[in-house]
């Protein structure tokens, strides 16, 4: 076998290599968007939690005044 050829098939076999490399940054820089996400979802949940707790036993707004202050009706 020549050298051009076991040069060719090095090239070839790095670029391979390099396409598998990439596509596995890809699915992990995807799957760190999707954990964020997640996260995110996480805290807004703990601090509606924590806003439901602290406001137990008090009276609430009528949905009329609500929409009123909203702008709604």
């Amino acid at each position: 076998m020549s050298t051009t050829s076991l040069k060719l098939k090095s090239a070839t076999a790095n670029h391979l290599a390099t396409t598998d490399i990439d596509k596995q940054i890809r699915r992990g820089k995807a799957v760190l968007r999707e954990l964020k996400a997640t996260l995110e979802d996480l805290e807004d949940r703990r601090e509606i939690v924590a806003a439901k707790m602290r406001n137990r036993g008090k009276a609430g707004t009528p949905l009329r005044e609500a929409a009123k202050e909203l702008g709604l009706l």
